[in-house]
C-alpha cells in the first residue's frame, strides 16, 4: 500500500472508532463527526466512514446536505460543490482539501478530462475555481509538499500547464463507475499488447539482420582465406622450382571488389583470381636477376682489370 494511503486510513480511524462505539448516536453527532473528519490535516480517504451504516442513515433527514459533502469529499469534484447550493459553507482548510482532493482527479489518468496529465492554467483555474495563477501555483505547491501528487510548473511555455506525472492513490471510485473504469484498462491493455507486438517485430528484424551480416562476413573471409592460400601455394611451388615469384599476392583485390562478389555484384571475381597466372612476371623477375648478377660480374671484371693496371 502507498505510504501516503496508508497515513490517510491512519487519519480517519479515529472517527470510524467514535462512531462504532458510540451507541444511537445522532445525527447532530454524526455531523460533527463528519465535519471534523473533512478539516482533520492528513484525511484524505474517506470510504471507511462514508460506508458505516449510522452515517448512511442521514440520507432523507435534514442532515443528508453533510452526508452528500462526505460524499463529494471521497469522489467528487470541487465544482460538483459549487453546482450544489444547499451543501454546508465550507472553512479556509475545508476548501483547501476538497481543491486538493479535486486536483487528483484532474491528474488521475483514468479522468476523462486529463490529457497526457498536461493541465493547462486556465483549465485548473476554472475547475479548481481560483482567481489567479498565484493561487494556483501554490496549491500546486502545497500538494507537492504534502506528497499528494508530483508536478512541474511551466508557467512561461504557451500555453501556461501543470506537467503532474504521478498521484496518491487517495480518491475513491464512484458509483457505478466499474464500467468505465473497466473500458479503460482494456483500452490500455490492448494498447500494451500493441506496443509489444511492435518491439517483438524490431528484434526480429534486428537478428535476421545481423544473421545476414554474419553470413556475409563468413563469405568474404573464406574467400580471403581461399585466394591467401593458392598465393602461398604458387609461391612454395616457385621457390621449390628455383625461381622467385613477385607480385602474385598483389591482385587480391580491395575490400569493395569482394563485396561486390558476395553480393553476386561481379560474378568471375573468383574464376579470374583463380585463372591468375602465378609465373606473372617470373621471367621479368629471373630476367632481373641474371641481369644483376652478369651485371654485378662485369662490374667486380674491370675493377680487378683496373687494379691490376695500376699494380703495373
Amino acid at each position: 500500500m502507498d505510504q501516503s494511503q496508508t497515513k490517510a486510513l491512519a487519519a480517519i480511524q479515529p472517527f470510524v472508532y467514535q462512531v462504532t462505539t458510540t451507541k444511537n448516536a445522532t445525527p447532530r453527532f454524526i455531523t460533527e463527526l463528519i465535519k471534523g473528519a473533512i478539516s482533520a490535516p492528513g484525511a484524505y480517504v474517506f470510504t471507511e466512514l462514508l460506508q458505516l451504516p449510522a452515517v448512511q442513515a442521514l440520507r432523507g433527514t435534514e442532515a443528508e446536505p453533510w452526508l452528500t459533502l462526505l460524499e463529494i469529499f471521497s469522489w467528487g469534484t470541487y465544482e460538483e460543490y459549487k453546482a450544489n447550493s444547499s451543501l454546508p459553507e465550507l472553512d479556509a482548510p475545508q476548501a483547501l482539501k476538497l481543491r486538493q482532493l479535486t486536483l487528483l482527479t484532474l491528474a488521475s489518468p483514468f479522468s476523462p478530462t486529463s490529457q497526457a496529465n498536461d493541465l493547462t492554467y486556465a483549465s485548473l483555474l476554472s475547475s479548481l475555481h481560483l482567481s489567479s495563477p498565484t493561487d494556483l501555483e501554490s496549491l500546486i505547491t502545497t500538494s507537492i509538499y504534502a506528497n499528494l501528487l508530483t508536478a512541474r510548473l511551466s508557467p512561461t511555455s504557451t500555453p501556461p500547464t501543470v506537467q503532474i506525472t504521478s498521484v496518491a492513490p487517495l480518491r475513491d471510485l464512484r458509483p457505478q463507475s466499474l464500467p468505465a473504469l473497466l473500458q479503460i484498462l482494456q483500452t490500455w491493455e490492448s494498447r500494451c499488447v500493441s506496443v509489444v507486438s511492435d518491439l517483438e517485430a524490431q528484434i526480429n528484424a534486428i537478428r535476421a539482420t545481423a544473421a545476414q551480416r554474419g553470413i556475409k562476413e563468413k563469405k568474404r573471409q573464406d574467400l580471403v582465406d581461399g585466394l591467401v592460400l593458392n598465393d602461398n601455394k604458387s609461391i612454395d611451388n616457385g621457390v621449390a622450382g628455383g625461381r622467385t615469384t613477385r607480385g602474385a599476392g598483389q591482385r587480391l583485390g580491395s575490400k569493395r571488389d569482394l563485396d561486390q562478389h558476395i553480393e553476386g555484384e561481379d560474378d568471375d571475381y573468383e574464376e579470374e583470381y583463380e585463372g591468375m597466372d602465378i609465373d606473372e612476371g617470373i621471367g621479368e623477375s629471373g630476367g632481373g636477376f641474371s641481369g644483376s648478377s652478369r651485371g654485378g660480374g662485369s662490374s667486380r671484371g674491370a675493377k680487378r682489370n683496373r687494379g691490376r693496371g695500376s699494380s703495373k
